[in-house]
């Protein structure tokens, strides 16, 4: 995975110095950076559910578990270039988890998570006809000593999407959007957790969204997607391997003025050729932000509540790690204040209920957190 996106990061600082035609703005220094942010900080947490985990050889799960954890990120955007009519930028961020855990029996575990994501964007305007967006993204993750249950961590894996998007002009504080997107994920399925390779995918998928309003703005919109998985056997002779088909149908409202609002539903409905994975979910969530009056500090707060359920319970429904986390019940608050000029500090308290790969097997997590974010860059 270093290797990998070392490569990436090597390739986008060579082409932020190539020529991009004659309506591209000449950039130099520090004025291809237009974020630069370093976080550090720490967080302890308490996990719940006694299950276990196919994914994990070694069987060692507990009703709880806690850890303490440090971590350190980089994130930045970097200007490749900039026209009258189009802009290019390339982004990156990387992180580093290293957890203490205790509670378990056989062993005390140490679990180290690796992620990285690094991606470049076109904006291009296309005057009368909107504007359009072209992202493509590479997505890298790695645990080592990764522990049984509840102490859930996602298994490592590489992801690789192309995203296409369009937005139509403003006409009466009226806008239509479509996008298009790809992906492609495959599982580090070495030693003795060769059942992840099950969990490769790869799928397509489209969205189209109707946005109105002004201060109060309202997006209705439905996707369609479909996934293929080509380890998973179906168990049908006449179409072998497991095909899901997904649609999704929601809206949101957000509110801009003094405070920052935003609440959504979204309603999903999963379908396959293969019966373990069916099920329909429906979410409510809500963002709020606001300045408080005293001690310079901001309130954020996010929820999403999750109803899920199988069309037919099996007692094996294998999920794909990031799907649990898409139909998961989350709630953190977060207090941030300004340190300095470029230094904020923020304390997050967190709760989080998902399954884990084991479809209708649930944990709990509870954790307060830390952290500093630094921008050099800023004076």
């Amino acid at each position: 995975m270093t290797r990998r996106l070392s490569f990436a990061l090597v390739l986008a600082t060579l082409v932020s110095g190539l020529p991009f035609g004659s309506g591209a703005a000449p950039l130099a220094g520090q004025d291809r950076i237009r974020d630069l942010v370093i976080t550090t900080g720490f967080a302890a947490e308490r996990y719940s559910g006694n299950l276990a985990s196919v994914t994990v050889p070694v069987v060692d799960s507990t009703n709880r578990a806690a850890s303490l954890i440090g971590e350190v990120g980089l994130r930045s955007t970097l200007l490749l270039f900039e026209g009258e009519r189009s802009r290019l930028t390339t982004s990156f961020d990387l992180g580093l988890r290293q957890f203490v855990a205790d509670g378990f029996g056989l062993r005390d575990y140490s679990p180290r998570e690796k992620a990285a994501r690094a991606d470049v964007s076109l904006l291009q305007s296309l005057g009368s006809w909107g504007d359009a967006s072209l992202v493509g993204a590479a997505r890298m993750r790695s645990v080592d000593d990764r522990p049984p249950m509840p102490l859930y961590l996602q298994a490592s894996f590489d992801q690789y999407t192309a995203t296409a998007r369009w937005q139509s002009p403003v006409v009466s504080d009226f806008r239509i959007d479509l996008r298009l997107d790809a992906e492609r994920s495959d599982y580090d399925a070495t030693g003795d957790q060769t059942q992840l390779r099950l969990l490769d995918r790869r799928a397509k998928g489209a969205e189209l969204g109707v946005t109105w309003g002004t201060s109060g703005r309202f997006r209705l919109f439905t996707q369609l997607r479909r996934t293929d998985y080509t380890q998973q056997a179906s168990f049908d002779e006449t179409d072998p391997f497991r095909r899901d088909r997904t649609v999704q149908v929601g809206g949101t409202w957000s509110y801009a003025s003094s405070f920052l609002a935003e609440v959504g539903l979204v309603g999903t409905m999963n379908r396959s050729n293969s019966r373990r994975p069916e099920y329909d979910a429906i979410s409510l969530t809500g963002d709020f932000a606001v300045p408080l009056p005293f001690g310079g500090l901001n309130l954020n707060l996010y929820g999403a509540l999750t109803e899920k359920s199988y069309i037919q319970e099996t007692d094996f429904a294998r999920l794909v790690p990031g799907e649990e986390a898409d139909n998961a019940s989350i709630v953190f608050v977060d207090l941030n204040r300004a340190v300095a000029n470029n230094l904020n500090a923020t304390v997050r308290f967190g709760w989080t209920r998902a399954e884990t790969d084991i479809g209708d097997s649930y944990y709990e997590r509870w954790g307060v957190s830390v952290f500093m974010n630094w921008r050099p860059l800023l004076r």
